[in-house]
């Protein structure tokens, strides 16, 4: 006989007061109160934006039916947000809401500073030419001014604080360029570089920057800020090429090889039948137990900030699937058929979503298709990543933003 336990968490021994006046964590297990806290949604969203709140009661309303793709996706990612700010409130964790997407969006600097790394310092500073820079003296002359005018970094974790060093000066650099654009980040760099300039001018950082002003064509705070800048296009370019820190901000897309999915070494020249996979890529059973850890928030953000956003222009492969003129399904390199999510998830939604540090946000675009996710997993299915615009480099990891 099945007996349930004491413990088990059921509306009639965990009750309470929810957020929304008038209604018990109980009436979730009830439908006709779920139907009146939907309805009290809907008036919410309504109150707040009245054509959003007529548009998605017309889309509730024909359950979808009728109604345009894109004009579909901008009603639910227009929607989202009041859902999760309602949830918040439903479960009276608005304060967690907040705190989580500003930690979200701090790590918006790396994505950033991604781009200066990869578009900026290794396309100046190339292999050969770092070969020939002084590494300790670049690393002394970072580390002084992150010290002595960007402290507050100091409770970053490194990657962090590179990024929001660097992302700062770049936008002080576009700030003095177009002074009517200038931000406070902008203005806060400024403020940092020049506590700094005197404290440091015998040291490392001083004797680099004015090497480096006597060759830029600039004057004032934007030849600090550019020289500066370079200092950081030297070290980020050794570092880069040095492969020494596993930064997200460092990580390139490999090329997808067909013929090669699953990375072989041969330890045994002499050997040639003796193969196993690369050291790094190798993790370890322990019995029976998931040896997959999920990943961290950066490992998540990373492939976030990897994905095009493309639902807007109908070009999110990875849910809809690739078709051929004539609508059947696109077969990659080896015949298989690009047909996108089986449960057409909105993919590329949930990104934008979590992007602007909306977790509730994202998770509810997820369930509108997937509403098991959270018992499902995040390995149940990869046919997302077959089918991503990325079809000759390395696909976004779906699952792990999931």
């Amino acid at each position: 006989m099945n007996r349930q336990s004491s413990n088990s968490i059921t509306p009639e021994n965990n009750d309470f007061d929810l957020g929304i006046e008038g209604f018990r964590y109980s009436d979730l297990f009830d439908a006709d109160k779920l139907r009146e806290l939907a309805e009290k949604f809907y008036g919410f969203v309504a109150a707040e934006n009245a054509d959003l709140g007529k548009a998605l009661n017309s889309y509730i309303g024909s359950r979808g039916e009728g109604i345009e793709v894109r004009a579909e996706s901008n009603i639910l990612t227009d929607a989202a947000p009041y859902l999760s700010e309602f949830i918040a409130r439903i479960f009276k964790i608005e304060n967690e809401r907040e705190d989580l997407q500003r930690e979200i969006t701090r790590q918006d600097p790396v994505w950033r500073y991604k781009f200066f790394v990869q578009r900026r310092a290794i396309k100046r500073y190339g292999a050969d030419k770092v070969a020939v820079l002084d590494e300790a003296r670049l690393d002394a002359a970072v580390s002084e001014l992150r010290n002595h005018g960007f402290s507050d970094t100091l409770v970053f974790d490194e990657e962090l604080a590179m990024a929001t060093i660097v992302d700062g000066l770049v936008q002080a650099e576009e700030s003095l360029a177009k002074p009517s654009e200038a931000s406070a980040g902008a203005k806060s760099a400024l403020d940092s570089l020049r506590a700094a300039y005197d404290k440091l001018k015998g040291k490392n950082f001083g004797a680099l920057f004015e090497e480096f002003a006597s060759e830029i064509e600039a004057t004032g705070e934007l030849l600090q800020v550019k020289a500066a800048l370079q200092v950081f296009e030297q070290w980020s370019a050794i570092k880069f090429h040095g492969r020494k820190k596993r930064w997200h901000s460092f990580k390139v897309p490999h090329a997808l090889d067909y013929q090669n999915l699953v990375h072989l070494i041969r330890p045994e020249p002499k050997l040639h039948n003796i193969m196993r996979g690369r050291d790094e890529d190798m993790r370890r059973r322990d019995g029976f137990k998931l040896t997959d850890d999920r990943g961290s928030q950066r490992d998540s953000l990373y492939e976030i900030d990897y994905c095009m956003i493309c639902h807007e222009r109908e070009k999110d492969g990875c849910s809809k699937g690739l078709r051929e003129s004539d609508g059947t399904a696109k077969r990659n390199p080896l015949g298989i058929r690009t047909e996108g999510c089986p449960l057409d998830e909105k993919i590329s939604e949930m990104h934008m979503m979590k992007k602007q540090g909306d977790s509730i946000a994202s998770l509810a675009l997820v369930t509108i298709d997937t509403p098991m996710c959270a018992g499902t997993g995040h390995r149940i299915c990869n046919d997302c990543m077959k089918v991503g615009i990325f079809q000759k480099q390395e696909p976004v990891n779906i699952p792990m933003a999931e």
